[in-house]
């Protein structure tokens, strides 16, 4: 009977260890583009962080490389001293893994300011965001990469 209950328990531990969370990928991969969405259109600079993991990544076209709030926080502070400094999206493309706990989005991007004659530029870019579900259940962006691509006109 002990050798039994036994086999039973081991069974058990290794059938809960091997269940592996299912989830509706398409959904959950809508729902992260809807938090990409809330994320172009956040106002404030604390709205913004808000969306970056405190260790994230930041790697954009012509610039260095910035890992943590703390330097994105800066960046985000400096473009805000650039006349007509303005940058949104449009995710296009979304993919949520299996158990839910990661996802990525391809999406166009672009950044607007002043030339030095105070006329608007737009530069088109395409992105790629790397996201991770947080324990709260939020997406936190850890991984964001964009870089300039000609064949991008518009959002």
């Amino acid at each position: 009977m002990k050798k039994l209950i036994y086999t039973l328990a081991v069974f058990l531990i290794f059938q809960g260890c091997s269940e592996q969370k299912t989830i509706d990928q398409k959904a959950a991969a809508n729902r992260l583009m809807e938090v990409s969405r809330e994320w172009a259109k956040a106002d404030s600079k604390e709205k913004v962080l808000s969306y970056w993991a405190d260790d994230a990544y930041f790697i954009g076209s012509g610039m260095p490389s910035m890992k943590g709030k703390d330097k994105i926080t800066e960046k985000i502070e400096a473009t805000g001293q650039i006349p007509g400094f303005k940058v949104t999206w449009e995710p296009h493309e979304a993919y949520v893994s299996e158990n839910g706990d990661l996802g990525y989005l391809i999406e166009n991007l672009a950044v607007t300011y002043n030339d030095s004659l105070g006329n608007p530029v737009t530069e088109y870019r395409k992105a790629v965001t790397i996201w991770k579900k947080q324990a709260d259940g939020n997406w936190k962006n850890v991984v964001d990469i964009n870089s300039a691509d000609p064949s991008v006109t518009s959002l």
